[in-house]
């Protein structure tokens, strides 16, 4: 997973990443987004607490873990597709890219 997360415990709770293959099942029982607190604003993330009946259950809780390592997955793979388009991937990494002339009329 090189170093990227999948999971968090906060405040005695489990919270999976969720993307669009899984966020419906949160929604669904009834699940918010974290809620991430710095200089004093909340911003949502893409993680999710997982119901205390998910948790409860192993099998049930093996395929939630599944799916929130799949999103991750997915997640970087959108990453690695975008630094490709992304001019700024050069100026981040040192390492070439593209570039687009400009032309002056």
């Amino acid at each position: 997973m090189n170093g990227r997360m999948f999971a968090l415990v906060r405040e005695k709770s489990l919270y999976l990443k969720a993307g669009s293959a899984n966020v419906a099942d949160f929604l669904l029982s009834g699940q918010l987004p974290y809620l991430h607190q710095c200089c004093g604003e909340l911003f949502p993330t893409n993680f999710y607490r997982v119901p205390l009946k998910v948790v409860e259950d192993e099998a049930l809780l093996e395929r939630w873990v599944a799916k929130a390592v799949e999103q991750l997955e997915t997640a970087q793979e959108a990453e690695k597709q975008s630094e490709l388009l992304d001019c700024r991937y050069e100026k981040r990494t040192g390492r070439a890219s593209f570039t687009l002339d400009t032309l002056m009329f």
